[in-house]
């Protein structure tokens, strides 16, 4: 297939690496430093916490799409990976409007909820699917992308997902597939209300979870979220190693007992951490509003109440904004 990764940065470069080491022909659409990168580096390096070490160029490396298509035909994608942030897709409508319109089926790989609302109404229902990459992975220098969790891949069902599916488990990447993703996408969520977390606290995600006052603050935050879901009447997936209702409760569990316990749900490198982390660190916006803000803000339309999410949202944007945020008020929260 001829595969496109609209907006490859980390995530984006380690999904189309996967796809090229499925043989298919992969375009990265991304910024001129990540194209810059990759060419001054011989290709995308794809390494992990299992000791994958693989290097592999992209069929093509893809700045502006306007200026691509001008020279080539837009319908010579087959399917086309969207991995922008969730702030991102607004402005990316008019690539994402004539690429869908061309035949290329979409599948949104975005966190939280709501990034599709700008843009859902512009584009042919038929062409638009989700997705989830469900682990970390953090840029390090030459152009290399470093997978830290572990993870199934999700993806909504269509002919093109059920062909990847055999390709990808082929490799040794386990590949789901649900005709219903909203219960995938709640229960990625629950993980994700992680991610900001992991940005206040500055610490690999490893050493974060090892810290009980930071997981009792992450607990209520994941039981606010799952107290909306059953209002809405959603039962999350299981993702992990136990159903998503067991997790706030595993996690409070004393230090000693839950690095036994956490073993046995995710396996996580050293060195990883949350993609929010590296926007902090980069001057960048962040998802917040799409993850534990939107639970602060689903929670209100029910007439429920999401404090700690609420509050974990402005400490964000505090961060967000060059301000000091510190351990205590994270774990002075519950």
């Amino acid at each position: 297939m001829q595969i496109a990764i609209y907006g490859a940065g980390s995530t984006g470069c380690y999904l189309g690496g996967l796809f090229l080491l499925c043989g298919h022909d992969v375009s990265l659409i991304c910024r001129p430093r990540v194209r810059a990168a990759i060419e001054s580096h011989g290709g995308i390096t794809l390494t992990d916490y299992e000791g994958q070490h693989e290097t592999m160029m992209p069929t093509a490396l893809i700045t502006s799409l306007a200026d691509h298509l001008a020279d080539h035909d837009a319908s010579r994608f087959d399917a086309v990976f969207v991995t922008l942030k969730c702030h991102q897709l607004n402005s990316a409508k008019e690539d994402l409007i004539r690429l869908a319109e061309s035949g290329s089926e979409l599948f949104f790989m975005q966190n939280g909820l709501g990034s599709l609302d700008v843009i859902i109404g512009s584009l042919p229902p038929q062409q638009v699917k989700q997705g989830i990459t469900p682990f970390n992975v953090l840029s390090k220098a030459d152009a290399t992308y470093h997978r830290g969790t572990a993870g199934d891949l999700v993806f909504e069902q269509s002919d093109i997902s059920m062909q990847l599916k055999p390709q990808l488990e082929a490799i040794g990447f386990a590949c789901k597939l649900y005709a219903d993703m909203r219960p995938v996408i709640y229960a990625k969520l629950l993980l994700n209300l992680n991610n900001a977390l992991n940005a206040i606290s500055d610490l690999p995600i490893k050493t974060q979870m090892e810290d009980r006052a930071i997981r009792r603050v992450l607990a209520e935050a994941m039981t606010e979220w799952l107290a909306v879901a059953k209002a809405e009447g959603v039962t999350l997936e299981k993702n992990t190693a136990v159903p998503a209702t067991w997790i706030p409760h595993i996690i409070k569990v004393p230090t000693f007992l839950f690095t036994r316990v956490a073993q046995a749900m995710i396996a996580i490198d050293p060195e990883a951490r949350s993609s929010m982390w590296e926007d902090i660190q980069a001057g960048r916006p962040t998802e917040i509003r799409y993850l534990n803000g939107a639970v602060a803000k689903k929670a209100e339309t029910l007439g429920l109440s999401a404090p700690v999410n609420k509050r974990i949202s402005e400490l964000v944007s505090q961060l967000e904004a060059g301000q000091r945020v510190t351990l205590d008020e994270l774990s002075n929260l519950v």
